[in-house]
């Protein structure tokens, strides 16, 4: 079996409610899961999981929740060749920068050799009001892995 993190960073909740519903639904598949707060762990652990998954908000100009930041400067060392990756988000399309902290852990993942294994999830507003669209997501990461 292979073992799954989902590493999430959230301000106000909305990420965190996401994670979870991930999470759940990852369980329910049968995944070995574990979920962390990004300010939990240490990016050189992420070694250790066959599957890295990020969740993080955007925030002002297209700017990373903010424990995602000092974590995205140590990430660079990891090396993640071998390992599939996904990465998720909200953000609110009312700003240009919609959803850019999902692009840019993206590429941190790619840049450090993971294959993304699905095209990001970008939830607009509350992820409340569209846990069907997170659900259907996280079924198809469980389908990939």
């Amino acid at each position: 079996m292979k073992k799954t993190i989902i590493v999430y960073g959230s301000t106000t909740g909305n990420t965190e409610v996401m994670s979870q519903r991930v999470e759940g639904v990852l369980r329910d598949s049968g995944m070995d899961v574990t979920l962390k707060e990004v300010r939990a762990i240490a990016p050189e652990a992420l070694t250790g999981y066959d599957v890295i998954i990020f969740g993080c908000s955007t925030w002002g100009d297209g700017e990373l929740q903010d424990d995602f930041i000092p974590f995205k400067k140590k990430i660079r060392e990891a090396g993640f060749e071998g390992k599939k990756a996904a990465v998720f988000g909200p953000g609110d399309s009312m700003y240009p920068q919609f959803c850019k902290a999902v692009d840019i852990l993206e590429q941190v993942l790619k840049s450090c050799g993971a294959d993304m294994i699905i095209e990001s999830l970008k939830i607009d507003g509350d992820a409340i009001f569209q846990l069907n669209k997170i659900e259907k997501w996280a079924a198809e990461v469980a389908a990939k892995i």
